[in-house]
């Protein structure tokens, strides 16, 4: 679906659109809309744009345990590998979103790439650190796919390799578009609870269908069993903020 479809349809690259505006200027944020029916406001500009200072503190403490070459997977318009590069990282940020990247380009990210992490997969051996910041933990959507894709990661990673994963408790009120009732209702279904389907609204437009995961602490230990990898710091505050795990290779 081309720029400037009806709510009707489906734009591809809908959140690539929303961060050329942003990066040009604008500030309406996009919106987040649950599969049945609720939205929320999504991070918008101030989030996507942030400069460190303004970053989640277990986003700013994560970043002393940043080594060697670095790939930041859903870089969005690139604030943790334009950080990073001036820290003087070789850093690569990847995402999906062909105009995303444009815009990461744009602010000076000297190498970004528009590719799915699927794709990423094979090069994965390259990397000493993945970042997976703004809940990126989730961008498998499924917890079967989650599992299978680290597996796979941890296969071909060096052997100091390490994961700064983000994500959010979906239990505290703190996960966007989750709620009480979503969970139990995904509870009932046999569902992770915080698993969610979304999609995003800009403007007079809307972006299709996908699967994200919101995990809890504890969640998360459970779901890195067999996959090569461990939890072996936890940088988080209250609860209902994200956190960052730091995983390392078993």
């Amino acid at each position: 679906m081309v720029e400037g479809s009806s709510r009707e349809g489906a734009e591809p690259d809908i959140f690539g659109r929303a961060v050329g505006d942003w990066l040009s200027g604008g500030t309406e944020p996009e919106i987040i809309e649950r599969d049945d029916g609720f939205t929320d406001l999504g991070g918008g500009h101030d989030f996507y744009l942030a400069p460190f200072k303004r970053w989640p503190s277990p986003e700013r403490q994560s970043m002393r345990y940043v080594r060697g070459r670095v790939v930041d997977v859903g870089c969005g318009a690139g604030r943790v590998a334009l950080h990073l590069q001036q820290r003087g990282f070789d850093v690569v940020g990847i995402d999906e979103s062909p105009r995303a990247i444009r815009a990461a380009r744009l602010r000076g990210i000297q190498q970004a790439r528009s590719m799915s992490v699927d794709s990423l997969t094979p090069l994965i051996g390259s990397f000493d650190t993945i970042v997976l910041f703004g809940n990126n933990f989730g961008i498998f959507g499924t917890p079967e796919r989650l599992q299978r894709e680290l597996t796979r990661w941890a296969e071909a990673a060096p052997a100091a390799a390490r994961i700064l994963a983000e994500s959010t408790n979906p239990y505290c009120g703190g996960a966007p578009a989750l709620d009480r009732s979503y969970y139990h209702e995904n509870r009932r279904r046999g569902r992770l609870p915080g698993a969610v389907t979304l999609r995003i609204r800009y403007g007079n437009s809307v972006g299709p269908w996908f699967d994200w995961l919101f995990v809890s602490r504890n969640e998360m230990r459970a779901l890195l069993r067999g996959t090569g990898w461990r939890s072996t710091r936890i940088l988080g505050g209250p609860p209902s903020q994200p956190y960052v795990a730091v995983l390392e290779k078993d």
